[in-house]
């Protein structure tokens, strides 16, 4: 246990997000509604439980790398325990199954310090989106982005609305339209509203 178990969970969760969610771009459909989800670098650290002096870049650089998050990188403290940092990266790995498989949106998800207006979830492990925004808070698009990444069962009383999703499509960030259906059943999405047809165009 320790540091040295923390980081290598942490580099093999690297490994995956930047397979399965760096530089694409995934749209969750429900209740004849859809959110965009944007998967950035800078969003990585945040997923961690840890703390660190790196900048949230680099310190998505250094975990990609073999050996290359140090110990003396990632610190715990009162707001990064250290169990909370080993429950969270226990699951990490696993977040990119969120966009292949069966999950849920709640809607205004309630933690200990912040409410978020939707979040995704598989009841196992919930990942709080928020909005896209640039180094001085402005809006950059519509998409949403992983603010915070929490493992634990959601109680009916921390959420507003839970609404099953039907469709998963994924595109490669700066494409038009969603050229992948990566869950649900492909003859159903005509039967979708027109505004999120538009959107996709299978090669």
């Amino acid at each position: 246990m320790g540091k040295s178990q923390i980081i290598r969970r942490i580099h093999s969760a690297a490994k995956n997000y930047k397979s399965y969610l760096i530089g694409n771009t995934y749209m969750f459909v429900y209740e004849d509604k859809f959110v965009e989800v944007l998967f950035k670098k800078s969003a990585f650290m945040h997923l961690t439980g840890v703390s660190s002096n790196l900048k949230s870049e680099d310190f998505y650089k250094h975990a990609l790398a073999r050996n290359g998050l140090r110990p003396a990188e990632i610190y715990f403290d009162i707001n990064h325990p250290y169990d909370l940092a080993d429950k969270k990266t226990s699951c990490l790995s696993d977040l990119y199954k969120i966009t292949v498989e069966d999950v849920m949106i709640a809607t205004d998800m309630t933690t200990a310090t912040f409410t978020y207006s939707i979040g995704i979830t598989n009841l196992k492990f919930v990942i709080c989106l928020g909005n896209n925004t640039d180094n001085e808070g402005t809006i950059i698009n519509s998409c949403m982005v992983p603010y915070s990444f929490r493992v634990e069962e959601i109680d009916n009383s921390r959420f507003n609305n839970l609404y099953e999703v039907t469709h998963i499509l994924r595109k490669s960030t700066g494409q038009k339209k969603y050229s992948v259906l990566t869950f649900g059943n492909k003859d159903t999405l005509m039967n979708l509203p027109l505004e999120i047809q538009e959107k996709i165009e299978f090669e």
